[in-house]
């Protein structure tokens, strides 16, 4: 594979089928897109490592959405990290690039006091809860999990677990590169699904279940084995990573969804938005200004950007 090739699967996920086994999963990995959500907020680490793990869950779940509209992930829970968001958007044709942006709230002084910063210590307890937008006209549906000190891929499963009955594996990481300056995410989830035709045509409903389960074991067993830098590391990519994990069953990769951060954020929705308020809420927004007196200043919460107003602009 040449290396554009391994460039152009960086930043998309993959969707794939372990041959003669009846599961299927999808891959992903996230470069440029996870630093353009994360470069203009001001984050601890561990927060940042946090979100890119949620944007990576967050775009496993999404490219699979089969129609125009929105997968939302939410936590809401006790932790120093008190609410974190992802919005992933598709087209349902893959003939666009998922997108998606991200945001968390949190507690710095909280942070600073754990005695480690996995996803159980900064959740703490709440819940997770998925959204799934299908667009106007259509029904909108959501699960809820409860996080209990757990993992974001522990939730995940539970989610699956629930809602799809559906038996579902998760690994997740994310690490600041300390000599590029920059971060890497990635993503493997595996599912099982029924073992149906093929070879199997002849077996009774007892024994296709028995074989659904020992595929099953097996797959799991070998994600078990994967380790976080084999997710995101530039010395390999993600298909390659398939073929090490399952290469004695075969697996069989599908057309890569892409992937790319964005923000519906813009001067002229913010400017929309304060000319809402009568002219004196907005010159007593510039006075009591503490950061920049004279100014009205609105930070988004996706992207991180910062726009200003003066109160007199909206007089003209």
């Amino acid at each position: 594979m040449s290396d554009d090739a391994v460039t152009n699967l960086n930043d998309a996920v993959i969707p794939f089928r372990i041959e003669n086994a009846a599961v299927r999963g999808e891959i992903t990995r996230l470069k440029h897109s996870i630093n353009e959500v994360l470069k203009d907020h001001n984050y601890p680490k561990p927060v940042a490592k946090l979100v890119a793990k949620a944007v990576a869950l967050t775009s496993l779940l999404g490219s699979s959405i089969k129609f125009n509209g929105r997968l939302i992930v939410q936590t809401q829970t006790s932790g120093p990290v008190s609410m974190l968001v992802v919005d992933y958007h598709a087209d349902g044709e893959q003939k666009t690039d998922g997108k998606f942006r991200a945001s968390a709230r949190f507690d710095a002084d909280k942070i600073s006091e754990l005695e480690k910063t996995d996803d159980a210590s900064l959740l703490g307890e709440g819940q997770m809860i998925i959204t799934i937008d299908q667009g106007k006209n259509m029904q909108e549906y959501q699960g809820i999990v409860a996080l209990d000190n757990i993992s974001l891929e522990a939730a995940a499963g539970l989610y699956f677990g629930q809602s799809e009955q559906t038996l579902t594996e998760i690994r997740l990481a994310a690490e600041f590169d300390e000599d590029e300056a920059t971060w890497n995410a990635g993503g493997l989830m595996i599912q099982s699904i029924a073992a149906e035709g093929g070879s199997n045509a002849d077996k009774s409903e007892a024994e296709l279940k028995d074989a659904q389960l020992s595929d099953w074991e097996n797959a799991r067993a070998l994600l078990k084995t994967v380790k976080d830098f084999e997710l995101i590391s530039n010395s390999t990519d993600s298909q390659s990573l398939l073929f090490q994990l399952f290469h004695e069953k075969g697996v069989r990769c599908y057309v890569e969804q892409p992937l790319q951060a964005f923000c519906q954020c813009s001067p002229e929705r913010i400017e929309d938005m304060l000319s809402q308020f009568s002219q004196e809420e907005r010159v007593e927004m510039a006075t009591e200004n503490p950061k920049k007196p004279g100014f009205i200043q609105v930070g988004c919460d996706f992207c991180g950007k910062e726009y200003e107003f003066t109160a007199e602009h909206f007089a003209q």
